[in-house]
This record gives structure tokens, C-alpha cells and sequence, in this order.
């Protein structure tokens, strides 16, 4: 006890601060907790989800597409986040058909492990009849679309120009009541001019659009 306490002395003397072992101890809990709520507070965006105003703004446009008659048409699945959120805000009596060629994803998943991912956060509503899941390219899907005109497609898939014109243009063929989309924004300049070019924007909350009815 002598030495440690001669020890401490020669320490505080060299400008060095001594802490008990209950202190230190301490410490290391707290810089443990504040990383854990750091790697908490994970931000959905970066992935390719929406921002909370766009799903805000996603919410009042189903709820203007369940007036309509025809299902709800989602162009790029992901991991199903947004799916998830369109289903409970349709109305009973409307399906959510959800199109992913599972070719891309922000994680360097394989395209059976994005698809095997995405199937097990869809199960339950794909099991209740609610959504129906669909692997396969957009394009081809779309064009072969003969069903009841859509309330609502959203486009959030290929942000290019060549294809966002592609996908507003299916979208139309179909009959959709509502045609909107993700990333009007300065990192995806094809998907601006798309939209402008096919007749503009009705409204727009963050990067969330609505387009024009032609």
C-alpha cells in the first residue's frame, strides 16, 4: 500500500493523472455504450431508402391512389422497406406487386442472397396475399401487363435516363392513376430530366416526385 501510494506521488508529479480501477472500469462501459449507440443510429438512406418527409409524402399519395381501382406497382423492391410500409397503407382490397431483377444491392449480396433476404422480410405479407413478390426484369414484366390499370406506380429501380423514361412510359401504358419515383436529385441528373422531359413534376418532397398527369 506504501509503494503503490509513493507510486501514485511520483505520478501526479510527472503531470500524469492516477484513477482508481472502479474509474477506469467505468470509463471503458461508457465509450463501449457510446459506440453501440453510434452503430445504432444507422442511417436507412445511404441504402437507397427514403428520408422520413418522403415516406410522409409516399403515405398521402396511397392514400389519394386507394380512391382508384387496380394495384399498386413498385419498380425496385431493394429489401423491401418501402414494400412493407405501401402495404399497410393501401386499402384492403388492393394488392402490392413488387418488380427486382435482384441484379443490384448496396450490401455486394449475390442476386439469391439479396432475393433470399428481401423473401424473408416480405414472408409474412406475401403469405397473407397482400403482396406479390416478382423476380424478374422490369421491363418485360411491364410491358406484359394487362391487369386493371394501377392506382399507383413508383419508380425506384435504374436511375438512368433511358431507363426512368422507360419505366414512366410503362407506367402510362398501363394506365396508371398516380406515376411517381425517388432520387429527383442532383446524384441522379437522368431521373431530373426524365421527369421533365415527360411533363414535369406535380409536387416533390425531398427527393420524392409525383409527375404531371399527362
Amino acid at each position: 500500500m506504501l509503494l503503490q501510494s509513493a507510486s501514485n506521488k511520483v505520478l501526479r508529479g510527472l503531470g500524469y493523472r492516477v484513477v482508481r480501477e472502479s474509474e477506469f472500469g467505468d470509463s471503458i462501459r461508457r465509450e463501449a455504450q457510446r459506440l453501440q449507440l453510434q452503430a445504432l443510429q444507422y442511417d436507412s438512406t445511404r441504402d437507397g431508402s427514403l428520408a422520413p418527409q418522403e415516406y410522409e409524402f409516399l403515405q398521402r399519395l396511397m392514400e389519394r391512389a386507394n380512391a382508384f381501382t387496380g394495384p399498386i406497382i413498385e419498380i425496385g423492391t431493394l429489401f423491401g422497406r418501402t414494400t412493407s410500409k405501401m402495404a399497410l397503407w393501401k386499402s384492403a382490397d388492393k394488392k402490392v406487386y413488387t418488380l427486382d431483377n435482384y441484379a443490384w444491392n448496396p450490401w455486394k449480396l449475390t442476386p439469391e442472397m439479396h432475393f433470399q433476404l428481401t423473401s424473408l422480410v416480405l414472408q409474412y405479407l406475401v403469405d397473407t396475399g397482400q403482396v406479390v413478390q416478382v423476380r424478374a426484369d422490369k421491363d418485360e414484366w411491364m410491358s406484359q401487363y394487362r391487369e386493371r390499370p394501377p392506382a399507383l406506380v413508383f419508380c425506384d429501380a435504374d436511375h438512368s435516363y433511358e431507363a426512368t423514361c422507360r419505366d414512366i412510359r410503362l407506367a402510362r401504358s398501363a394506365g396508371a392513376q398516380i406515376v411517381c419515383g425517388h432520387d429527383y436529385k442532383d446524384e441522379h441528373p437522368g431521373v431530373i430530366q426524365a421527369v421533365q422531359e415527360n411533363g414535369g413534376y406535380e409536387a416533390l418532397s425531398g427527393s420524392l416526385w409525383v409527375l404531371r398527369a399527362a
